[in-house]
């Protein structure tokens, strides 16, 4: 058998192509889509805030290497070099010459000290201690400010993937309704209706693409937002994960939240900081005693050399015995702002569980209005249809379709809502009881 046509060939060639591009692209536009988990990797890489946050939880790092290097051993170089021009008044003259010479002297001194605390009151050991709280403040700021960042981040998904969905359906609306339009005036055209029905028919569209045009507007700024916290644009975004597991009871997620809220972590590191500062200042009052060593070299030069070296340990004792209230006062501001931060701690505690029960509470109705929102779309469904059917034989009026479309219309909205917010609610429960880490989220 002869080769085929070459038309026919390149024909075949074409629609082979255009088979496996129309089973590809599906497979290709489903790999691209932007999962949450991209988006919070994405928001987590790129955020200035959390960039500034670990600055500064690397600020608190070195303040306690600081603190730590105060107690120990501190060595110091010493040295100096001046010249003197004398003269002097009485001079003892003997067989040798005269005493001591007057002129140009020059006088050069190097050293080296070293010095060990053994007794600060206290002071040195409760500034490394409050250097210690400061990083694990640092630390629970850090995850605080990385909470904050996801559940922005899975606010802005939700909030396009909702308003593309409330597009779509008022959409739909919009298309039905032009339908009705289009169906009251051939009625109307047969004598079956009034104008009345033309009118309220046109009406209720003419509404609907008003609100088309503000969800058009809606997404336009969900996606904006979306941008402003993810560092780019949303494209094709995936279906949300399931949100992660929630505990069985109230009193379970408030205890979690009193063991990990980091806003909570934060400030009882705060209090521990205002305990530590106390002993701080009161370590200013008691005495210090440091064991020093000393070891150097003085150079004397007039009309010859002389060369002096010394070397020696000694011990000094320090104790303030009057500072005209100064010490007193810092001691007492101290103990103010330990106060302070206690009182704030017990306000923190109040305030997480107060979030964690709300946020509970908020799952639940949500979790409710999405059954109750499902049963009202399928009535309503199942209403419009009635509806249509009783309008074609002339027992009931236009104005009773259209108002089955409107409530058709606010329960599938409605239901879109309830989603969101039981979504939103989950990971704000999470938040609270500080589990809603990057690492949460379903990739």
């Amino acid at each position: 058998m002869g080769p085929g046509n070459p038309k026919e060939s390149a024909m075949r060639i074409f629609a082979a192509l255009v088979l496996m591009a129309s089973v590809s692209t599906p497979a290709m536009a489903q790999a691209s889509r932007d999962t949450l988990g991209d988006a919070v990797d994405s928001a987590i890489a790129n955020n200035p805030t959390l960039m500034a946050e670990r600055k500064t939880r690397g600020v608190a790092d070195e303040v306690l290497n600081q603190a730590k290097a105060q107690m120990g051993p501190q060595l110091n170089f010493t040295g100096s070099y001046g010249t003197t021009n004398s003269t002097i008044g009485r001079q003892v003259t003997t067989a040798s010459g005269s005493f001591p010479d007057d002129g140009v002297s020059q006088r050069g001194q190097v050293g080296l000290e070293a010095r060990q605390s053994l007794w600060s009151g206290g002071s040195l050991t409760a500034q490394r201690d409050q250097a210690r709280a400061g990083v694990d403040e640092s630390q629970a700021r850090l995850l605080n400010a990385e909470q904050e960042t996801v559940l922005s981040v899975v606010t802005a998904f939700v909030d396009v993937r909702r308003a593309e969905r409330e597009l779509e359906i008022r959409e739909t609306n919009v298309a039905s309704l032009r339908e009705q339009v289009r169906a009251a005036t051939d009625r109307f055209d047969v004598g079956e209706v009034t104008r009345t029905d033309v009118s309220q028919a046109q009406a209720q569209a003419a509404a609907s693409e008003a609100e088309l045009a503000r969800s058009k507007a809606g997404l336009a700024r969900a996606r904006a937002i979306y941008e402003q916290i993810v560092g780019r644009a949303p494209v094709q975004l995936a279906e949300p994960p399931p949100a992660p597991q929630l505990p069985g009871t109230l009193e379970e997620a408030i205890e979690v939240a009193r063991v990990g809220n980091p806003v909570l972590l934060a400030a009882r590191a705060q209090e521990k900081q205002g305990e530590r500062g106390v002993d701080i200042a009161r370590g200013g009052l008691s005495p210090k005693f440091d064991l020093v060593g000393t070891a150097g070299m003085v150079d004397t030069r007039y009309d010859q050399s002389f060369r002096d070296s010394n070397v020696g340990v000694s011990a000094e004792f320090r104790w303030p015995l009057f500072s005209g209230g100064l010490l007193e006062s810092k001691t007492r501001g101290a103990q103010l702002e330990a106060d302070r931060a206690r009182y704030q701690r017990m306000a923190v505690e109040r305030d997480v569980t107060q979030k964690t029960t709300t946020s509970w509470h908020e799952v639940i109705a949500a979790r409710e209005a999405i059954t109750a929102s499902a049963s009202r779309v399928s009535a309503a469904e199942v209403a419009l249809e009635g509806a249509m059917q009783e309008l074609a034989v002339g027992t009931r009026i236009t104005l009773d379709v259209l108002d089955q479309e409107r409530e058709l219309l606010e329960a599938r909205l409605g239901k879109v809502d309830a989603e969101r917010q039981a979504y939103i609610a989950i990971h704000e429960l999470l938040a609270s009881m500080g589990r809603l880490r990057p690492e949460s989220i379903a990739k």
